[in-house]
Formats: C-alpha cells, structure tokens, sequence
C-alpha cells in the first residue's frame, strides 16, 4: 500500500491559511531554476498507483544542497511500501532537517504517557521564525480578549501585527500508519522548495507539525508490522493494548 496521497493531501491543505498571503496569483509550479532530485522523484512516481493521485505541488521533488531528503532515515521515498519509522526515527530526521535548514525549528513539547518524546517542528521562513515568540504573544491575547479589555482597535491592531500558524498533526490513532513519513516530506518541501507558491505559503505562514500524536501507540503498531514482514504466512498478533493499560488512544487525548 503506497501512502503517498497523504503527502498531498497535506500540502493542498496549506493553502487555507496561505491565502491570506499577498501574492494571490502564485499557483502551484516549480521553480526551473532549481534542481529536482531525480532520484526521489522516479520512485514517487513509481509507488503512486495512479498518476492522477499526484498534481504540480508533489510529482516532483526538488532539490537541495546539504539538505537531507527522507530517504536518508527511511532508506526509501516517504510511502515506501514495506518500511514504517518508529517515531524516534521520525524525529531524528526532524532533527536532521533543523540541523541542515534555518527554516525548521523543533521543539520538544513533552512526555507520553509511558515516557516517549512528543515533538513540534516549526517550518517558515527565517523571519517568521525569529518573530515566533512575539506572534505568540499577541494570539494569546486574541484568544482570551479580557486581557485587552474587549477593545475592538486593540485587537485589529494585533490581527495586522500578526501572522498565522497552522498546526498539522499526524497519528492520532495507532494505526493510522502513513502520516509520519508524509509530514516528513511536508516538512522538507516546505523548507527547500523555490517555486513561488511554496514560497508565498513559508513568508506568510507559520506551519507547525507534530508528526506522532499517539506515540505509544505508533510504536507497538510498528512492532506489529515489523512482526508480519518478518512472518508473512502467519497472522500477524492483535494490537491489543496501544495505551499503557487501555485499548485507546490516551496521548491523543492529552493533546
């Protein structure tokens, strides 16, 4: 099973929020100038059941220097058939983009239940990056406007001030295995890709992922399906528990 529409389906869900940008008539079209990992790019376009489940934001994939791809964690393109990362390996590719990219910022925003990391990482430009601290907050005040005494031109003022943030999460549930590899992907393009209207959504748009909500979970289903590579005669065990002591999503919850 290829899972590369959800790399799609995320990247069209963009431009909700990037519509508040001011470069209106950028439509989807890559940059000639820049360079496309052709590599990359014939096995997206081999694992895609069908061509039309791709479009100009995502049968390509462009190319930049120093800058690693997915495949330098998973091996493979993101939606791979055959290969799903533990969330560990999710986050040290976050890691390795931060590291690579002034673009990508991660952050650690706790514990699951049973002690795993859970992460956001942060992709924009780099103005839009330095100015987060700032854009927060003033979107504090707009989600609580007691703290502006329910001033109608206080709040206006903080608006034209502002920039927004659009949060994407990936694996709320155990087995909603192809989010994580596709957010990797997400967040690369984002950060590397020239073409005016990836540009127009990074200037204009804080976009903040969380590749794994339900983390503990994500891992067992990891084991149960490195399990069934390893045995694919056999029946593969039941994900019985993917909380710590319940059949459900307890981390997703606490989100």
């Amino acid at each position: 099973m290829s899972y590369r529409p959800l790399a799609l389906a995320a990247l069209l869900a963009l431009p909700i929020a990037s519509a508040l940008a001011t470069a209106a008539d950028d439509r989807p079209a890559r940059d000639l100038a820049q360079p496309v990992d052709e590599a990359y790019t014939r096995k997206i376009r081999e694992y895609t059941t069908e061509s039309f489940f791709l479009s100009p934001l995502v049968d390509y994939l462009p190319a930049a220097a120093g800058v690693p791809t997915p495949q330098a964690v998973l091996g493979d393109v993101a939606g791979a058939p055959g290969r799903l990362p533990y969330a560990a390996d999710v986050y040290r590719y976050m890691r390795m983009l931060e590291a690579a990219s002034p673009r990508v910022k991660v952050r650690s925003i706790g514990k699951t239940e049973e002690g795993r990391e859970m992460i956001a990482v942060a992709v924009a430009s780099e103005k839009l990056l330095a100015a987060m601290d700032d854009n927060r907050a003033r979107l504090g005040k707009l989600a609580d406007p007691r703290t502006i005494a329910l001033d109608d031109t206080q709040a206006d003022d903080l608006v034209a001030a502002s920039f927004p943030v659009y949060y994407v999460t990936g694996t709320i549930h155990s087995p909603e295995t192809g989010a994580p590899t596709a957010l990797m992907e997400l967040a690369y393009r984002l950060a590397v890709d020239e073409s005016p209207y990836v540009r127009s959504i990074r200037d204009h748009v804080v976009t903040l992922i969380t590749p794994v909500v339900e983390v503990d979970g994500r891992d067992r289903q990891v084991d149960v399906y490195n399990w069934h590579l390893a045995h694919p005669k056999d029946n593969w065990p039941p994900l019985v528990y993917w909380g710590h002591y319940v059949a459900h999503d307890n981390n997703r919850d606490a989100m």
